[in-house]
C-alpha cells in the first residue's frame, strides 16, 4: 500500500512541476490549465485536447498547460466521471428523460448505443459544462497562486545566486 501512495505522490509532484514551470506567465499558466479542465470535462473523448488548446488560444491561456489540463479524465475514471455528469445533466434536461446506467450502457448493442448515444452526448455535456465551469474557475484561481509563488521563489534563488557588480565591474 505504501508504494501506491509513494507513486501517487511521484506523479502528483511531477505533475506540479510540469505545470510551474512552464516558461510563461502565471495567469497563461492558469488560464490554459482552467480551460484544460473544462475541455476534460466533455465526453468528446478525443477531441478534448485539440478543444482545449483551441481555447486556450481565445482566451490567451497556455496551450501547454491546456493540454496537459485534460488529463484530469483519464481511462482510469471515465466509467466514474462520464455517468456522474450524466445524472447531473439529466437532472437539467426537462422532460422524460430514460435513465441509463453504466451497466445499461454497457449491455446495449452497437445500433441501440447509437441511437440512444445521441441523447447521452447531450446530457452529458449538459452536466459537462455545469460541473467544468466552476472546477475551470477553482483551477485558475489555485493554479495562479501555486504559479507566482513557484515564479517568487525562483526568482529569489536567482538573486542569492547572482555576484552582485562591484565598483569596478
Amino acid at each position: 500500500m505504501e508504494r501506491i501512495w509513494t507513486k501517487i505522490s511521484r506523479a502528483a509532484r511531477y505533475g506540479y512541476l510540469r505545470i510551474v514551470r512552464i516558461k510563461a506567465p502565471a495567469e497563461s499558466i492558469a488560464m490554459g490549465l482552467a480551460v484544460g479542465v473544462f475541455a476534460g470535462a466533455f465526453p468528446f473523448l478525443s477531441l478534448q485536447m485539440i478543444l482545449a488548446v483551441a481555447l486556450a488560444f481565445l482566451v490567451g491561456g497556455n496551450p501547454i498547460a491546456a493540454a496537459l489540463g485534460t488529463w484530469w479524465t483519464n481511462p482510469f475514471n471515465w466509467a466514474i466521471v462520464f455517468p456522474l455528469f450524466y445524472m447531473i445533466g439529466r437532472v437539467f434536461v426537462p422532460g422524460n428523460v430514460p435513465a441509463l446506467s453504466i451497466a445499461e450502457l454497457s449491455q446495449l448493442g452497437i445500433i441501440e448505443l447509437l441511437e440512444r448515444g445521441w441523447q447521452w452526448l447531450l446530457i452529458t455535456s449538459l452536466g459537462s459544462i455545469i460541473v467544468g465551469i466552476p472546477m475551470a474557475v477553482v483551477t485558475y484561481i489555485m493554479t495562479l497562486r501555486m504559479v507566482r509563488m513557484y515564479q517568487a521563489s525562483r526568482a529569489k534563488r536567482r538573486r542569492r545566486h547572482i555576484p552582485s557588480a562591484g565598483p569596478h565591474a
